[in-house]
């Protein structure tokens, strides 16, 4: 099983850090998890077709997340795909595919008539809503999906993914929480965001204090993050979802390694770990 950071950056833009999504891949299997801004360019840089992606999960709804939907549905029709998308997500995901699809729908069918491409099934989308708890088999891929807590959102995942008696964990955003802890025990390999204290210092009339308090509250801290890796005692812990998106890279792996008792690993778009 092999783990690739698609995207490792947050809502602000940063052209070295797209987007947060990841691709899982196994000898059968190719999985995205979120779609955030870039994703496409990503996955052509690693020649990876969109054609070939076996399903598209969502850990939340969130803009930054689910950005480049559209881009990677056309994407994949311009690609040749043959096959209809299989697409997982919290409540709420069938109506945001739908409108989606609904806004681009005139567009569309102009491409298809003139175009005269010879499938259609690219644009055929099959959608499956998360329960509170559960599990996903995709080919040689079994997945765990829990609840995290990332209140005010109401329906946020993380993901368990298991292969040859490897173990994956993606936290998705969220804080520290129970289900976790739970969920990401003994995991070969944890990712997890960060929100990166001390790095944002800067206040004006669109951020004040209390926007920095609220973004903070909803995710896992930098003084959190190897605390909740040694606790589940994952053998190793990479760092993706960076807030800020720019940051002292040694600063940040000496305040998780106080923690976590190991070095993580600073996630960077297109790095491929190997689980």
């Amino acid at each position: 099983m092999k783990l690739t950071l698609l995207g490792t950056g947050c809502p602000s833009v940063d052209h070295k850090r797209f987007g947060p999504s990841n691709l899982i891949t196994t000898n059968k299997a190719k999985i995205l998890v979120d779609c955030g801004s870039g994703i496409t360019q990503r996955l052509h840089q690693l020649k990876v077709s969109s054609a070939n992606i076996d399903a598209l999960l969502f850990t939340h709804l969130h803009s930054d997340h689910a950005v480049d939907f559209y881009q990677l549905i056309i994407s994949s029709w311009h690609s040749y795909r043959i096959k209809p998308w299989k697409i997982y997500g919290p409540k709420g995901t069938k109506k945001f595919v739908s409108k989606i699809m609904d806004a681009w729908s005139d567009e569309r069918k102009l491409r298809i008539a003139y175009e005269a491409r010879a499938s259609d099934k690219a644009f055929q989308i099959d959608v499956t809503e998360f329960k509170t708890l559960g599990d996903i088999k995709v080919k040689d891929l079994k997945i765990k999906y829990f609840e995290v807590d990332h209140k005010p959102v109401k329906y946020a995942y993380g993901f368990a993914f298991t292969n040859t008696n490897r173990k994956l964990t993606i936290s998705g955003d969220t804080k520290p929480c129970e289900n976790l802890m739970k969920y990401a025990q003994k995991s070969d390999v944890l990712l997890h965001e960060v929100f990166i204290e001390g790095e944002i210092l800067k206040t004006n009339k669109m951020r004040t204090k209390k926007t920095l308090h609220n973004v903070k509250s909803y995710h896992t801290t930098s003084s959190q993050v190897g605390k909740v890796a040694f606790i589940t005692q994952s053998k190793k812990l990479v760092l993706t979802h960076f807030v800020p998106t720019q940051f002292n890279k040694n600063r940040l792996k000496k305040v998780v390694k106080s923690d976590f008792g190991k070095d993580p690993i600073i996630g960077e778009d297109l790095m491929t770990i190997t689980i």
